[in-house]
């Protein structure tokens, strides 16, 4: 999730309410938000100005030793042998298999399509209860063993939180009320694509949550979100699979992390119908054509247009179009017709 645009995997909400229940590395973890929120508003106000220089998307897993850092210590690079340290490799082999799959099917060159570093930072700070992505690089925590555990093991977390970079990089979706929410929907949407490919499940065997591999047994619930049935993944998952149940409350930035589970209960109906990989490629090229501030209607309008477009270039099957329409109708958003 973003929170005034900085990435996490975990919402504030979450943390907050396993603080209240005495949860002292959660309560730790939130102090740390105001730094990183610093930081990736510097890189959005100056992301114009940024050098841009082809490379190849080379991997720098840095360990942060349990430090409050960032680059403390390189521990594997591009081409490097894997070493002791499982989590290095980890993080190291996850980012690669998202890099791969975004050059081979778009092929896009890194987050910026432009060949940026992929660097990640991993052992950051002490039993650190998240994972994020702050404008320019990945940091991991490993968790505090009692609610979360080793956020650079999850393909999907790992995923999400890349894609926010690539949609930065985009279409630069402000995070705020439902360009926020669209913000989120297209991690979780890269996020649960990602984690099936890698794991080679199909739809079926698929099991559409978001973050189950980070949480503990102690923890309320058995992931962070759930793409299939948004609102059931935990005590704390408000998330709304209906326009009906919309929030339109001025926390969470405006629903931001809430109401993304609108568009993503519309892109799983989507993809149980035409499949994974006609879903992916509607996406994304959808998020090419978004902007900073579009909103659910917007999406609407440019999936559908994406939609023809592609099935006219043969690129996805001759049911699309009645499908994604009929799925984002089925959660409240209806294509309105002059």
């Amino acid at each position: 999730m973003c929170i005034n645009n900085h990435c996490f995997i975990i919402p504030p909400h979450i943390l907050e309410e396993l603080a209240k229940r005495g949860n002292a590395s959660c309560k730790k973890t939130l102090n740390d938000t105001h730094r990183i929120y610093q930081k990736r508003n510097t890189v959005l106000n100056h992301l114009l100005q940024r050098e841009i220089s082809e490379a190849k998307g080379d991997r720098f897993i840095y360990d942060s030793e349990n430090q409050y850092k960032q680059r403390v210590t390189l521990s594997r690079e591009e081409g490097n042998e894997a070493i002791e340290d499982f989590t290095v490799n980890e993080a190291y082999d996850n980012s690669g298999f998202i890099r791969d799959y975004f050059k081979k099917n778009f092929n896009l060159n890194s987050t910026d399509g432009k060949g940026m570093d992929i660097i990640s930072n991993v052992h950051y700070g002490e039993k650190y209860n998240n994972a994020y992505w702050d404008g320019d690089e990945m940091t991991y925590g490993d968790g505090d063993g009692v609610e979360f555990q080793n956020f650079a093991s999850a393909i999907d977390v790992v995923a999400h939180e890349l894609m926010h970079g690539v949609t930065q990089f985009m279409a630069n979706l402000e995070y705020r009320s439902q360009s926020g929410a669209l913000n989120e929907h297209f991690s979780d949407v890269f996020g649960t694509i990602i984690k099936q490919k890698y794991l080679k499940q199909n739809i079926e065997e698929a099991d559409w949550l978001i973050g189950d591999t980070v949480v503990t047994e102690n923890f309320p619930g058995v992931a962070i979100r759930s793409m299939k049935a948004p609102g059931t993944a935990n005590d704390f998952d408000n998330q709304p699979d209906h326009m009906d149940n919309y929030y339109s409350g001025s926390s969470d930035n405006h629903g931001v992390h809430i109401n993304s589970g609108i568009p993503n209960k519309a892109f799983y109906l989507s993809a149980i119908e035409i499949g994974i990989d006609d879903c992916a490629l509607i996406w994304f090229e959808t998020l090419k054509v978004l902007w900073r501030t579009a909103d659910f209607n917007d999406m609407l309008e440019k999936v559908l247009e994406m939609t023809e477009q592609l099935i006219s270039e043969n690129k996805v099957c001759n049911t699309a179009f009645e499908t994604v329409t009929r799925s984002f109708s089925s959660v409240g958003l209806i294509k309105v017709t002059a």
